[in-house]
């Protein structure tokens, strides 16, 4: 099938288009987002990112460009996101302040926000497709990796990534409702 058929079809959110651009196209982007974050968790996060926006711009696409430059730069545009956010996190962390550093006990306060959020995001789990959270739950509760989910569903990697990207999407829709 021409990569443009295959666009075409991954446009009318057919899955097993999606999931055969998603696998045509995962190593080169993956390669790419790692060589900017030289984190392999990180990248690996960051590849799955890049191509929900990807498929959620899939229509903004615009045929005379070539499709791999038009992924490449979500993907980069992704890591740049990602980059200024954490280095945004980085300085504003003071080495002049050792001597404010405090008890690394949360406090009261801090625990029961904790136990809110975890009764939040467990609420959310529960409301999404069964298949959806036993994918969120061994990739970001369990901490595994995609090849790790694929030996224990029995499900393609391109399914996984998918499904995953699907999932994530699903869950900021409700966090967005709830706002």
């Amino acid at each position: 099938m021409e990569l443009y058929d295959l666009i075409e079809k991954a446009k009318t959110s057919k899955q097993q288009a999606q999931s055969r651009l998603v696998n045509l196209f995962w190593d080169d982007v993956k390669r790419y987002i790692y060589s900017l974050v030289k984190d392999e968790n990180n990248a690996e996060e960051l590849t799955i990112e890049t191509f929900t926006k990807v498929l959620q711009k899939l229509n903004l696409y615009n045929i005379d460009f070539d499709f791999k430059t038009w992924i490449l730069s979500i993907a980069h545009n992704t890591c740049i996101d990602f980059l200024r956010k954490n280095n945004k996190i980085l300085s504003n962390f003071s080495t002049d302040n050792y001597h404010d550093i405090k008890d690394s006990d949360p406090s009261p306060e801090q625990l029961f926000i904790n136990k809110q959020n975890v009764e939040t995001v467990q609420k959310m789990l529960n409301k999404l497709p069964e298949k959806y959270s036993i994918l969120i739950q061994l990739r970001y509760l369990d901490e595994k990796k995609l090849n790790e989910i694929v030996n224990d569903t029995g499900l393609t990697l391109a399914n996984v990534k998918v499904s995953l990207m699907r999932a994530k999407k699903l869950l900021f829709e409700m966090k967005n409702q709830n706002l």
